[in-house]
């Protein structure tokens, strides 16, 4: 039975790839004849239809970048708080032991001083509860915590920690993660006025691979979400770079212990809730980017299986006649999933252009979009949260196709084999 499952997943993914690309292409393949007088008018509709896909396309990242740029130009010096409150700053472990010194020694570092580190670790990670007391002996405001309570997943440590710990103010990050000393300040002055405040976080480009990790950041994270932030009050809540007044995670409830991607249902459960999330891109933190294409496509494919996951949840969840945003949660998740998909038959426009003699504009929009996203990379640049600045670029065309192709893969996967595994990416190539 395994076995047929295993093979049903595979025939899936195939099947569905194909179906998406030579739908793309096909889809206004045959060319139009209308004859008015002589000769007659020759209409190519399927090098039309791929003009329009390309320009729709490039179009859609070259405002959406725009938007991006001036929202960081805007929220470039934001407002410090000295002492606004206690901040508990939450990392929960799992086998990252080697790491676990990028979030505590940077969170010690912070301008706010009002503040304590707390290491959660679960019972069976020796090596991670060994290296959270060592630390623990080390500083006076880190604090070790095992999740006893809800063990098992980052959404339990989280929830445990929040009933555990006394502070006005809950912030959770990854323990990879190295924190701008200045983040917490600036989160904790931005939520005078809402309930949490989601910061940026940026791959480190150490490598190749790396580097397609840092524009797949930039293009298909921040930048790809803008047209929903301008329309819409929905913004991304995260469990990593997030500060929150604690009584927000108290009304929702906390993260969701069953979701591989506890962040993505989380920011839905927010939005709910009608809390008010403001995103705050000034001093973004450092992350640990995959190292490998196995990891990439490994780590991708868990997130796109908890997309998957998330949104089959909040449409059973959606109870339309109680709460608009309940359906409207739903139709956000099932877009974003749905995304994924899009972009593998836009490629087959692009092939289109490309044997149709629709080279220019074929260059042209993948140039555009290329530009935004070096402008972006160049900003990042000048403000230090970068430090590689290299030809990898050259590859972003090819971020599309692969990304698409992981969503197919996870959401097959996800509707025949899964069975609440995940992956876990190595940690500690490039800790230091």
């Amino acid at each position: 039975m395994e076995t047929l499952r295993e093979w049903a997943g595979r025939v899936g993914f195939l099947a569905v790839s194909v179906l998406v690309l030579a739908g793309g292409y096909v889809q206004g393949f045959w060319s139009m004849t209308l004859s008015l007088n002589e000769p007659p008018l020759v209409v190519d509709l399927q090098f039309i239809e791929a003009t329009f896909a390309m320009t729709t396309f490039a179009g859609f990242f070259l405002i959406s970048g725009v938007l991006f740029l001036w929202h960081s130009y805007r929220d470039r010096d934001p407002e410090i708080a000295t002492d606004g409150g206690h901040v508990a700053a939450l990392v929960p472990v799992y086998d990252d032991a080697e790491v676990l010194h990028r979030s505590v020694e940077s969170l010690l570092a912070s301008t706010y001083e009002n503040l304590t580190v707390w290491i959660v670790y679960e019972s069976d990670d020796e090596a991670s509860k060994r290296r959270a007391h060592e630390l623990t002996d080390e500083y006076d405001r880190v604090e070790a915590l095992e999740n006893t309570k809800y063990p098992g997943s980052k959404a339990g440590a989280i929830n445990y920690a929040t009933e555990i710990v006394d502070a006005a103010f809950v912030a959770v990050f990854d323990a990879d993660e190295r924190v701008n000393q200045r983040f917490v300040a600036a989160a904790v002055a931005t939520l005078d006025d809402c309930d949490v405040v989601q910061g940026r976080t940026i791959p480190e480009p150490t490598g190749v691979i790396e580097s397609i990790a840092y524009y797949e950041s930039v293009l298909l994270n921040f930048v790809a979400r803008r047209g929903l932030y301008v329309f819409t009050d929905f913004r991304m809540a995260a469990s990593r770079a997030v500060v929150l007044r604690r009584e927000a995670l108290v009304e929702t409830g906390g993260y969701h212990t069953d979701m591989l991607t506890e962040d993505f249902e989380f920011a839905y459960r927010c939005y709910k809730h009608r809390l008010d999330v403001v995103e705050l891109l000034a001093y973004p933190s450092k992350i640990e980017a995959a190292h490998s294409l196995v990891d990439w496509w490994g780590q991708r494919k868990r997130w796109m299986t908890g997309y998957a996951q998330a949104s089959h949840y909040l449409l059973g969840h959606s109870r339309p006649l109680r709460e608009y945003r309940n359906p409207l949660s739903a139709l956000i998740a099932l877009g974003t999933v749905g995304a994924g998909l899009f972009l593998l038959s836009v490629i087959s426009k692009f092939a289109v252009l490309a044997v149709d003699g629709g080279f220019s504009v074929l260059a042209g929009g993948l140039g555009g979009i290329v530009a935004i996203t070096l402008a972006v990379q160049i900003q990042d640049y000048r403000q230090g949260s970068i430090d590689a600045f290299g030809l990898t670029w050259l590859a972003i065309p090819l971020l599309f196709p692969l990304y698409s192709l992981v969503a197919i893969k996870a959401i097959v996967e996800y509707l025949f084999t899964w069975e609440g595994e995940w992956y876990s990416v190595s940690k500690g190539v490039s800790a230091d």
